[in-house]
């Protein structure tokens, strides 16, 4: 599903948002570049459900019982309001936040023909004043005070809004919220701003390579297919018309379509189930039902007399991709028995016999993704879809017949009772042992599921399966013929001939796809079906006792239970969660990883390796609810197995066997070798603000190496010179760890002592390089700047406001000015002055050192121009900073000492503290007691010292701006960082 997520506000859960607070929040030492896990990168095999472990829970006043899981302890009520308006209520008295979305069953492909994103221009407008509400950033403002978060996206089908909010403020911030619904304003003097907006979103993704194919797929698609309509709009799909200006348009689209009986309504909060319902009723029953019904009788997606076809699309970054693309019904009907869901789990298998191990092994492929798409009211896609080497694309032919094959061994050896009821059984564990989400993503998601599945099944719908149907899957089976597809090929050495009319994509249509080849017997004897999976955990008993039998109280920090010159244990027992899953971290720390740009580079080699030899066996593992990672940083490792507890040994096992022995094909190193450095070189053509960001830890740590150092220090490497590294790596090598979750403290003693011996036995009495964090010296005249070349035409502006030191303290004042400045940034700087659509002011922690960044990206103002608003803005916060201060301070201290959801976040808190040297694991709770200190004046004080001083700035830029001479431009990144100050890191 396209979706198009249209508030870049710093509150706001965004997906750039999310790439960014990742990118920090993975810290100096725990990664650089790409991670290198190996294996797929989205969901590519199954829709994971459930049906046999459910506790039902029926409340005598709702209109259905909510089948929840046994171990769910929240409460939940469905129910009609008088105006047809679907309600999901869910009390948690636990819950860090409160939480509401409203999901309306109207998309973009209920845009006129003659209005394209009308509906997601209307998303936008909605956020500006009610008539109770008028002010237009009110909603907005409240939500960032009271320490929320606020969002809103427009797919094919469904718009979708949502927020989330302190606890004791859901009742106010239901009242704003539901007045979008009731009494918009739509204000005039916003047309032409929001329209700015729409336009900047457009501009900024034109050389995004899944907007691009997406925008080659809506030229051969029906043209009669709602789909086949551009949907994010444009100055010119918005403008103005004779007798048709764009404001009335949308009110009348808002008029005929936003109707209570499209809606559907998820509220979460701590208050009781009856509490919840009368503050729901009170403002919702007000939202008008209009006579509406959406018409839903499509015609076919794609013209059959046009299928089959090939497509060959040319990407903007150094893409290979073969996707298959079968046209089918929509399978929300189906959504019980999954059949696709089924079908999706064995073209898309990894383990030995599978299509893309055979893949593999020709050096053709790299990843393999299976699952359905392009979804509308009625129909939908199935893609199979094959990351390619350049060998690959060149055997496009083969694979096709090698796909094909495949899929006709289904139905003769692959329908199987067995293999539906392992499905079965990996879903109920699943939604048996399911983790809290965040709040405002669990709302979001349970009421865009409301429009698809019974009352009974909106918390189980994507777990369910009821029957296994091996007539339904033969019907599924049908449509993946090959008069059935669209072929499309996406590489960069495609010669079109057209382009694609709102993205420049080019591309080239022909009819038919290659002719099936006959396989020979030795290939067909390398593909087989996947066997039994030996991960299912056996062993669910939750381990409990020790620790807390020692500390009499449940809240037990990790205490550390082997010290010695190799290593450093820190373990855990859970007694809050009580799930009979575990976290285990290893961060391996080695002299000639941290040497050099080369050892770096080899480094993050070696885990790509490691991660594909390991594929093969930890496949069924991962589907089996235990998941692993090893990923490269800047001196040396890091290892992650989180899942269920009983059968973590065996995969750590593996694990410490491939790394140990260190043996790799040939042919592999060279493709996952090419694989890395194309990696990098992308990067380079990822959105101009995330291409930035990127470079501060670059800029203001030490060691920290750029892609382009990265990509000189391996592009020439041998087999013979990765060997000698990697035979000589773990040579006095270090290690950190953390054992938390379901064990006991021997269990864990005894795997650490396994890593230990397997991995850290070999001393020659070299010291691991020193680390440091760079500051920006004070006293100076100008200044710095950076100015880093992007490939695209938006100008972006970056603006890092540093922390003088890594004191409580200063993190503190740090933490509650940026909350302060938050809503105001995004306000005056997006919404009044229009200056682009990507609006920000964010954290920076590089460890444990607090900073600040404020993002700008324009498609049409320069970047002196966006400097000096900043610099304006800044200037004019001073006088104001300490507007409403006691709100947000409280707003801050609650989020600090907000308890984790789920083990696994508990898990990632503490491995948190011990990389970023906080040994006592009570840096949060310091925090909140710090943000609690502080006053009025100590804040003015620091909003002076730290954010006045505009010459301990580090601006970066896409370009250097006019008046460069006003800084000290940044042309070489070793003299730049013999420059800085520094704190030295352990």
């Amino acid at each position: 599903m396209v979706k198009w997520c249209c508030r870049f506000n710093l509150n706001a859960s965004a997906p750039w948002l999310a790439a960014v607070a990742c990118l920090f929040a993975s810290q100096l030492l725990s990664a650089q570049g790409s991670s290198a896990t190996g294996g797929n990168t989205q969901e590519n095999s199954v829709q994971r459900s459930a049906n046999s472990i459910f506790n039902a829970t029926i409340d005598l006043n709702t209109t259905a019982g909510v089948i929840k899981s046994e171990n769910d302890k929240r409460n939940y009520r469905y129910l009609v309001l008088d105006n047809q308006l679907r309600v999901l209520l869910i009390s948690d008295p636990s819950t860090e936040k409160s939480a509401a979305a409203l999901d309306v069953n109207v998309g973009a492909n209920q845009n006129p023909v003659d209005r394209a994103g009308l509906a997601h221009f209307l998303e936008h407008m909605l956020f500006l004043g009610t008539e109770k509400y008028p002010q237009a950033g009110e909603y907005q403002e409240f939500i960032s005070r009271y320490g929320g978060s606020f969002n809103a996206y427009t797919a094919a089908e469904n718009t979708n809004y949502f927020f989330e909010i302190d606890n004791d403020q859901l009742d106010p911030a239901l009242d704003r919220f539901a007045q979008f619904f009731v009494a918009p304003l739509f204000s005039a003097e916003y047309v032409e701003r929001e329209r700015n907006a729409v336009n900047s979103e457009y501009l900024a993704k034109l050389k995004d390579d899944g907007r691009r194919e997406w925008d080659v797929y809506r030229e051969l698609m029906n043209p009669q297919h709602p789909s086949a309509k551009f949907s994010v709009g444009n100055l010119t799909t918005l403008a103005d018309r004779e007798g048709h200006p764009v404001r009335e348009d949308m009110i009348a689209f808002y008029q005929q379509h936003y109707s209570s009986h499209l809606m559907n309504l998820v509220v979460l909060g701590r208050e009781n189930l009856d509490e919840l319902e009368a503050g729901v009723r009170a403002r919702f029953s007000a939202v008008p039902k209009r006579d509406i019904h959406i018409a839903d009788n499509y015609p076919p997606l794609f013209d059959k007399q046009r299928l089959p076809a090939s497509v060959d699309i040319k990407p903007e970054k150094e893409l290979r991709q073969l996707t298959f693309n079968f046209p089918i019904p929509n399978p929300d009907q189906f959504y019980e028995k999954k059949p696709f869901a089924y079908i999706a789990n064995l073209l898309g298998h990894e383990a030995e016999g599978s299509l893309l191990s055979l893949l593999k092994r020709l050096g053709w492929a790299e990843a393999i993704y299976a699952n359905t798409g392009l979804q509308s009211r009625k129909d939908a896609v199935f893609q199979l879809s094959i990351q390619l080497t350049p060998q690959g694309v060149r055997a496009r032919n083969q694979i096709v017949s090698l796909v094909f094959h495949c899929i006709e061994q289904l139905q003769p050896r692959g329908l199987s009772p067995w293999r539906y009821s392992e499905l079965q059984q990996l879903a109920d564990l699943e939604f048996r042992f399911q983790e809290k989400r965040p709040p405002m993503q669990t709302v979001s998601a349970l009421a865009e599921s409301m429009k698809t599945y019974a009352p009974k099944d909106i918390l189980r719908g994507d777990y369910v399966y009821t029957a296994y149907d091996e007539r339904l899957i033969k019907k599924s089976l049908s449509y993946l013929t090959s008069d059935n597809l669209l072929l499309v090929l996406t590489a960069p050495d495609v010669e079109p001939y057209r382009v694609s009319p709102f993205y420049s994509a080019p591309f080239v249509v022909r009819a038919g796809i290659p002719e099936l080849l006959d396989l020979k017997p030795a290939v067909r004897k390398e593909l087989f079906l996947p066997e039994k999976n030996l991960f299912i955990p056996k062993r669910l008993a939750v381990k409990s006792g020790s620790m807390l039998e020692e500390t009499g109280t449940a809240d037990i920090k990790p205490q550390l239970i082997l010290g010695n010159k190799n290593m450093r244990v820190w373990f855990a027992q859970d007694q809050q969660f009580m799930q009979p899953r575990a976290l285990i971290n290893l961060r391996i720390k080695s002299p000639l990883v941290a040497a050099s740009a080369e050892g770096a580079a080899l480094a993050q080699l070696f885990a790509a390796l490691v991660s594909d030899q390991l594929n093969e066996f930890s496949y069924p593992a991962r589907l089996a609810g235990i998941d692993h990672t090893i990923t490269a940083n800047v001196r040396g490792y890091e290892l992650s197995i989180f899942g269920y507890s009983s059968r973590q040994g065996l995969l750590m096992n593996k694990m410490m066997e491939v790394m140990r022995t260190s043996k790799f094909n040939g042919e592999r190193f060279a493709l996952i070798k090419e694989d890395l450095l194309r990696t990098w070189r992308n990067q380079n053509k990822d959105l101009p603000y995330q291409v930035l960001a990127k470079q501060l830890p670059v800029l203001q740590s030490d060691p920290y190496w750029s892609n382009a150092q990265l990509i000189a220090a391996l592009e020439n490497k041998t087999l013979e010179q990765f060997a000698q590294f990697a035979s000589r790596q773990l040579i006095d090598a270090k290690m950190d760890a953390l054992f938390y979750g379901n064990y006991f403290r021997a269990e864990a003693l005894k795997l650490a002592v396994l890593v230990e011996h397997e991995l850290l036995n070999r001393q020659a009495g070299r010291e691991l390089p020193a680390a440091k964090l760079l500051l920006l010296p004070k006293g100076l005249e100008k200044p710095w700047l950076y100015a880093y070349p992007v490939e695209h035409a938006d100008n972006v502006v970056e603006l890092l406001i540093q922390n003088p030191s890594t004191s409580i303290d200063d993190a503190a004042h740090m933490m509650l000015v940026r909350q302060l400045l938050q809503p105001e940034f995004y306000n005056q700087l997006r919404t009044e002055k229009q200056l682009g659509y990507v609006v920000a002011a964010i954290a920076a922690p590089l460890l444990n050192l607090e900073n600040s960044l404020l993002v700008v990206q324009s498609p049409s103002v320069r970047e002196e121009k966006i400097i000096e608003e900043i610099d304006l803005f800044l200037d004019e916060q001073q006088v104001q900073i300490g507007e409403n201060f006691t709100i947000n301070q409280q707003s801050l201290i609650k989020k600090l000492r907000e308890p984790a959801r789920s083990l696994k976040e508990q898990g990632e808190r503490y491995w948190s503290a011990i990389t970023t040297f906080d040994n006592h694991f009570s840096r949060r709770l310091d925090l909140a007691d710090a943000v609690a200190r502080i006053t009025p004046e100590s804040l003015d004080n620091f909003y002076r010292a730290v954010f006045m001083d505009k010459n301990r700035r580090l601006w970066l830029t896409s370009d250097v701006p006019v008046e460069s001479e006003n800084f000290f431009l940044v042309d070489d990144l070793l003299i730049h960082k013999q420059q800085m100050q520094s704190i030295a890191l352990p």
